[in-house]
């Protein structure tokens, strides 16, 4: 009833509008603000300060497992259509103000935050056990896309439509996608409570940690998640666009065609993890982060001032051939380690664990990326010295991994 292909392609689509419309709205409306204020400053922090909802993500974790999770992803994409509705009534009227922009720029990030941990505890119960990691891939998948084609598409739009118009059209779309979000079947999990809902969350949510940080697997999960949050993830954010734009010094054609291939590796690792995931076990996790800290090797090699002395082909090329696969088994990795953790968690806790552990693993992520500008920027002429640290502390984690899950062969 629940486990069918239809009412898994109902929420997909529900989720691409939600998070390419949000994406895309975000990017237009930053752009928005440098052209009215013509600062790139005020538009970095906007687009900055739009994404710190991310540290409400537990208290949605907590609504999903303490309400009707459908009826919530239902309502924040009703959300969404009366905040893009009161944002094309501000712009018609011309009423926009950077401090109008900014509130509503958070506003999507929070609907954003909370829509995530909910369709994340709604996805074991619309799909059989023996194909979460395909099903996580899917929903990875359209996430990195979003970042990649929501930018481009949002610029694109916005130099051809102008805001009103894409405000109008991704109003409807979010109204739309409400409508057929109530076609899709999900069983009920409403549980009753008594007293303050306030005193109710708090304790749902010390509930969700005390289970988060006492069962064993989903503890050393976290850990290794946010080691790799830390080392990694922030090397791509920062590293790659300053190593192909400052360190190779290339052109805009290629900058873009390095960005968009690496990206587009994320994607088609989430794609790739339902085939190799049958491949991946608890008990050799180790080796897939060995083989990361592996491939950081030739990336380091590629920054070689020796090797960047002979052309920008050669550099270019085998930094390439070594972020793709590094950058495809870093979403592997993280979408297998997600999918055991939704098999083993129960039901009514599944929503906290997931935004406990993803608001952590990405709160670390903005520490990461500060020290690797500084990195970078103290190293200018020897890039390959931040990518030998990540390549010793990735090591650290898959040895770090080795020991941890020893004891975790059953699950």
């Amino acid at each position: 009833m629940y486990q069918t292909p239809f009412n898994f392609i109902k929420l997909v689509t529900g989720q691409a509008v939600s998070v390419f419309g949000t994406s895309l709205l975000r990017f237009a409306l930053s752009l928005y603000v440098l052209d009215i204020t013509g600062r790139a400053d005020i538009y970095a922090t906007l687009f900055a300060v739009s994404s710190l909802p991310i540290l409400f993500s537990p208290i949605a974790g907590a609504l999903a497992d303490r309400f009707n999770r459908k009826t919530i992803m239902i309502g924040l994409d009703l959300t969404n259509g009366l905040l893009s509705s009161l944002l094309l009534i501000a712009f018609l009227f011309n009423q926009t103000s950077i401090v109008v922009i900014a509130i509503a720029m958070i506003l999507f990030g929070f609907v954003g935050v909370m829509d995530t941990p909910v369709v994340t505890a709604i996805i074991p119960s619309i799909f059989s056990s023996d194909k979460l990691e395909s099903a996580n891939g899917i929903l990875q998948g359209i996430q990195s896309l979003s970042g990649t084609v929501a930018p481009v598409l949002g610029g694109l739009l916005y130099s051809l439509i102008g805001m009103n118009n894409i405000l109008i059209i991704i109003t409807i779309l979010f109204f739309l996608t409400a409508v057929l979000e109530t076609r899709i079947l999900v069983p009920e999990n409403k549980t009753e409570y008594f007293g303050n809902i306030i005193r109710v969350l708090a304790s749902d949510l010390k509930e969700g940690f005390h289970y988060t940080l006492t069962h064993s697997f989903i503890r050393k999960t976290m850990l290794i998640s946010v080691g790799l949050n830390f080392a990694l993830t922030p090397l791509f954010i920062v590293g790659v666009p300053y190593i192909l734009r400052v360190t190779m010094d290339l052109n805009t054609g290629l900058y873009g065609t390095g960005i968009g291939i690496i990206e587009f590796a994320t994607i088609l690792g989430a794609l790739l993890v339902g085939v190799v995931s049958k491949k991946i076990k608890v008990s050799n996790f180790y080796i897939w982060i060995l083989f990361v800290a592996m491939l950081l090797i030739p990336m380091g090699i590629s920054t070689i001032p020796l090797l960047l002395q002979q052309g920008t082909f050669p550099s270019f090329a085998l930094f390439v051939l070594s972020g793709v696969p590094l950058s495809a088994c870093l979403s592997i990795v993280s979408i297998f380690a997600i999918s055991k953790i939704q098999k083993i968690t129960p039901s009514k806790n599944l929503g906290k664990v997931m935004s406990i552990i993803m608001a952590t693993a990405q709160c670390v992520a903005p520490i990461g990326q500060i020290l690797y500008g500084i990195g970078f920027e103290t190293f200018q002429d020897s890039a390959y010295i931040p990518i030998i640290i990540a390549f010793g502390a990735t090591i650290v984690l898959s040895v770090l991994s080795k020991l941890l899950y020893q004891n975790e062969k059953g699950i």
